[in-house]
């Protein structure tokens, strides 16, 4: 699935309840080697979406790091352990399962090689070996409710994604708040297409926004672009700049680069510093943003604009959170 979580992965709410974090382990490689990072993607590395963004962090933090990467693609549910494992017994040091659903792949294989980190997507627990990581999208989410609140002509936006998964109603809940907070009249539409990776659903179910008076949506997932173009309304995209996609279409897109996270992880590991909880880098690690608006910020609203600039401020000096839930919708 392309948007399995932190769009974006966060942990389930056993997880955050818990405030998980085991005893550090020494799992340092072997002096004078470099640092081993694998990854195990879910769908294609030039889907400009959620495995484009596992495959650019793992390059990423592979130069940063000088550490040996390898990735597996199109990997499903059902090979996911065989690969994690296959990795670790081929002395990877490190090695990511970039989606939800990989959770319990990844539990099942750390405890068979414990000499090797592995982190996840998600998952229902840790271990001394597993860890988390999160993408805090809905911080970003926040933003784009914000700028499409400033954009709409019609007082009706729009949401489209995939599975009511707890990172996806995080991002949808922050969307409509940020909507409110410019237009407390504000109409927010929604909707879960039912799988991650469904484009003419996708399309399909924009137009249907569209038809109920959106005139702006949010894109989390592959199709919503396409409709949004052939309708002539505004979206947003979401992981990579998606402005390529509808150059008059894409307003912005809340973008994700995992980099920074797993050189992070990767430094904890070989200094041996590694501890398992769930890592998460957002919009004041400068992970979660908005890309380039290419010159359609034209259509918001001046002031809505400052806004935005001024709530970005604020989330990274701490002075404003953006509130996380994932409570059910209808």
């Amino acid at each position: 699935m392309t948007r399995s979580t932190t769009r974006r992965a966060i942990l389930s709410a056993a997880v955050v309840a818990a405030g998980a974090m085991l005893p550090l382990a020494a799992f340092a490689q072997t002096e004078g080697e470099p640092l081993k990072i694998a990854m195990i993607l879910p769908g294609p590395i030039t889907d400009n979406d959620w495995n484009s963004v596992g495959y650019n962090g793992l390059q990423s933090a592979g130069e940063a790091l000088n550490a040996d990467v390898a990735y597996a693609e199109n990997v499903t549910d059902a090979d996911a352990e065989r690969l994690l494992r296959d990795f670790a017994a081929r002395g990877y040091d490190l090695v990511f399962a970039h989606s939800f659903s990989f959770g319990d792949a990844a539990l099942n294989a750390s405890e068979s090689f414990p000499d090797t980190i592995f982190m996840a997507g998600t998952a229902s627990e840790l271990s001394d070996n597993l860890g988390t990581y999160s993408n805090p999208d809905y911080q970003g989410a926040y933003l784009a409710g914000m700028l499409a609140a400033g954009a709409t002509d019609t007082g009706t936006v729009g949401w489209v994604g995939g599975m009511p998964a707890p990172n996806m109603l995080a991002n949808l809940h922050a969307y409509k708040a940020g909507a409110i907070e410019v237009n407390g009249e504000i109409n927010v539409l929604h909707t879960f297409i039912g799988s991650w990776f469904d484009p003419p659903k996708a399309k399909e179910a924009t137009i249907a926004q569209i038809e109920q008076g959106a005139d702006v949506v949010s894109a989390q997932g592959v199709g919503v672009i396409d409709g949004a173009a052939e309708k002539g309304v505004l979206a947003i995209g979401a992981m990579t700049d998606q402005n390529f996609l509808g150059e008059e279409t894409v307003l912005t897109s809340v973008t994700w680069d995992l980099g920074p996270l797993i050189t992070a992880v990767g430094h904890a590991v070989m200094d041996d510093t590694w501890t398992s909880e769930n890592w998460s880098y957002g919009v004041a690690s400068d992970s979660v943003g908005l890309a380039s608006f290419h010159g359609l910020d034209t259509n918001v609203d001046p002031a809505v604009m400052e806004a935005v600039e001024a709530k970005i401020a604020a989330i990274k000096d701490g002075s404003f959170e953006v509130p996380l839930d994932t409570s059910p919708v209808d």
